[in-house]
Protein backbone atom coordinates (compact mmCIF):
# COMPACT_ATOMS: atom_id res chain seq x y z
CA UNK A 1 0.00 0.00 0.00
CA UNK A 2 1.36 3.46 -0.78
CA UNK A 3 0.76 6.23 1.98
CA UNK A 4 1.65 10.24 1.50
CA UNK A 5 1.95 11.58 4.51
CA UNK A 6 3.30 14.60 6.89
CA UNK A 7 6.34 12.96 8.70
CA UNK A 8 5.88 11.68 12.44
CA UNK A 9 7.84 11.25 15.26
CA UNK A 10 8.15 7.60 14.75
CA UNK A 11 9.66 8.01 11.71
CA UNK A 12 12.54 10.07 12.20
CA UNK A 13 14.42 6.83 13.42
CA UNK A 14 14.10 5.42 9.81
CA UNK A 15 15.09 8.78 8.04
CA UNK A 16 18.05 9.19 10.22
CA UNK A 17 19.54 5.74 9.49
CA UNK A 18 18.55 6.08 5.91
CA UNK A 19 20.08 9.44 5.45
CA UNK A 20 22.27 8.98 2.25
CA UNK A 21 19.18 6.91 0.12
CA UNK A 22 16.94 9.87 1.27
CA UNK A 23 19.21 12.30 0.38
CA UNK A 24 18.10 14.20 3.92
CA UNK A 25 20.52 16.80 4.93
CA UNK A 26 20.17 17.37 8.63
CA UNK A 27 22.22 20.23 9.23
CA UNK A 28 19.33 21.98 6.65
CA UNK A 29 16.63 19.63 7.08
CA UNK A 30 15.91 18.64 10.92
CA UNK A 31 14.93 22.75 12.18
CA UNK A 32 11.86 22.03 8.92
CA UNK A 33 9.93 18.47 9.48
CA UNK A 34 7.32 20.62 10.24
CA UNK A 35 6.67 20.98 5.77
CA UNK A 36 8.18 17.65 5.08
CA UNK A 37 6.17 14.69 3.82
CA UNK A 38 7.21 11.39 2.91
CA UNK A 39 6.08 8.93 0.85
CA UNK A 40 5.23 5.24 2.01
CA UNK A 41 5.15 2.08 -0.04
CA UNK A 42 5.04 -1.10 1.46
CA UNK A 43 5.65 -0.03 5.32
CA UNK A 44 9.02 1.10 3.96
CA UNK A 45 9.39 5.01 3.50
CA UNK A 46 10.96 5.59 -0.21
CA UNK A 47 10.54 9.60 -0.55
CA UNK A 48 10.68 13.07 0.99
CA UNK A 49 9.82 15.97 -0.02
CA UNK A 50 9.43 19.67 1.71
CA UNK A 51 6.91 22.22 0.90
CA UNK A 52 6.49 26.17 2.59
CA UNK A 53 3.74 28.24 1.83
CA UNK A 54 4.35 32.29 1.95
CA UNK A 55 1.61 33.97 1.58
CA UNK A 56 0.04 32.51 -1.49
CA UNK A 57 3.35 31.18 -2.62
CA UNK A 58 4.33 27.36 -2.21
CA UNK A 59 7.99 26.77 -2.32
CA UNK A 60 8.86 23.20 -3.11
CA UNK A 61 12.66 21.73 -1.96
CA UNK A 62 14.62 19.05 -1.16
CA UNK A 63 12.24 16.63 -3.37
CA UNK A 64 14.13 12.95 -3.13
CA UNK A 65 12.39 9.34 -3.95
CA UNK A 66 15.35 6.59 -3.37
CA UNK A 67 16.59 5.15 -6.62
CA UNK A 68 15.06 1.74 -6.22
CA UNK A 69 11.53 3.42 -6.30
CA UNK A 70 12.32 5.54 -9.04
CA UNK A 71 9.81 5.54 -12.31
CA UNK A 72 6.99 4.72 -10.14
CA UNK A 73 5.16 7.48 -9.97
CA UNK A 74 5.98 8.02 -6.35
CA UNK A 75 7.60 11.36 -6.81
CA UNK A 76 4.39 12.67 -8.80
CA UNK A 77 2.33 11.55 -5.91
CA UNK A 78 4.51 13.24 -3.57
CA UNK A 79 4.34 16.56 -5.37
CA UNK A 80 0.78 16.20 -5.50
CA UNK A 81 -0.06 15.54 -2.51
CA UNK A 82 2.18 18.46 -1.07
CA UNK A 83 0.05 20.90 -4.02
CA UNK A 84 -3.23 19.74 -2.82
CA UNK A 85 -2.27 21.12 0.65
CA UNK A 86 -0.69 23.91 -0.42
CA UNK A 87 -4.09 24.65 -2.38
CA UNK A 88 -5.94 23.91 0.72
CA UNK A 89 -3.54 26.50 2.81
CA UNK A 90 -4.48 29.28 0.64
CA UNK A 91 -1.50 28.97 -2.14
CA UNK A 92 -2.22 30.26 -5.34
CA UNK A 93 1.47 29.27 -6.78
CA UNK A 94 3.71 26.80 -6.36
CA UNK A 95 7.68 26.60 -7.42
CA UNK A 96 10.62 23.90 -7.31
CA UNK A 97 13.88 24.09 -8.76
CA UNK A 98 15.83 21.35 -10.16
CA UNK A 99 17.52 19.23 -13.12
CA UNK A 100 14.36 17.74 -13.93
CA UNK A 101 12.79 19.65 -16.59
CA UNK A 102 11.01 16.40 -17.45
CA UNK A 103 9.24 15.98 -14.55
CA UNK A 104 8.57 19.47 -13.29
CA UNK A 105 6.52 19.91 -16.85
CA UNK A 106 5.12 16.42 -16.81
CA UNK A 107 3.59 17.91 -12.88
CA UNK A 108 2.49 21.01 -15.42
CA UNK A 109 5.45 23.54 -14.29
CA UNK A 110 6.94 25.69 -16.69
CA UNK A 111 10.52 26.99 -16.24
CA UNK A 112 10.57 30.25 -15.28
CA UNK A 113 12.46 33.23 -18.20
CA UNK A 114 11.49 36.64 -16.07
CA UNK A 115 15.03 37.54 -14.85
CA UNK A 116 13.14 40.13 -12.01
CA UNK A 117 10.71 37.27 -10.50
CA UNK A 118 13.09 34.47 -10.75
CA UNK A 119 15.38 37.04 -8.18
CA UNK A 120 12.82 37.47 -6.17
CA UNK A 121 11.65 33.45 -5.89
CA UNK A 122 15.58 32.69 -5.22
CA UNK A 123 15.32 35.20 -2.49
CA UNK A 124 12.82 33.29 -1.00
CA UNK A 125 14.59 30.39 -1.20
CA UNK A 126 17.46 31.63 0.20
CA UNK A 127 15.49 32.74 3.33
CA UNK A 128 13.38 29.96 3.73
CA UNK A 129 15.72 27.19 3.39
CA UNK A 130 19.68 28.62 3.60
CA UNK A 131 19.63 27.64 -0.28
CA UNK A 132 20.45 29.60 -3.34
CA UNK A 133 19.05 28.14 -6.67
CA UNK A 134 20.24 30.75 -9.03
CA UNK A 135 17.68 30.27 -12.25
CA UNK A 136 15.97 26.84 -12.80
CA UNK A 137 13.26 27.44 -11.05
CA UNK A 138 9.61 26.42 -12.37
CA UNK A 139 6.14 27.49 -11.68
CA UNK A 140 3.11 26.23 -11.52
CA UNK A 141 -0.30 28.11 -10.72
CA UNK A 142 -2.86 26.14 -8.51
CA UNK A 143 -5.89 28.14 -9.43
CA UNK A 144 -7.88 25.03 -11.46
CA UNK A 145 -4.87 22.99 -11.02
CA UNK A 146 -6.96 20.35 -9.10
CA UNK A 147 -9.87 20.45 -11.76
CA UNK A 148 -13.15 18.80 -10.06
CA UNK A 149 -14.53 16.09 -12.21
CA UNK A 150 -17.12 17.00 -14.41
CA UNK A 151 -18.56 13.50 -15.15
CA UNK A 152 -22.35 13.69 -17.23
CA UNK A 153 -22.74 9.97 -15.12
CA UNK A 154 -25.97 10.17 -12.93
CA UNK A 155 -25.90 7.84 -10.16
CA UNK A 156 -29.19 6.31 -8.56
Amino acid sequence: MIQVRRVQPRDLEYILKNVEALNFEQVFMLNKLENMMIIVDNNEICGIGFYINLENKCMLNWIHIKEEHRRKQLGTMLVKTMLNSAEHQGALQAYMHGECNDFAEFLGFQRMIETSEINDINNIYNELYQTEILNKIYKVGLIDYFKPCNSNNQFI
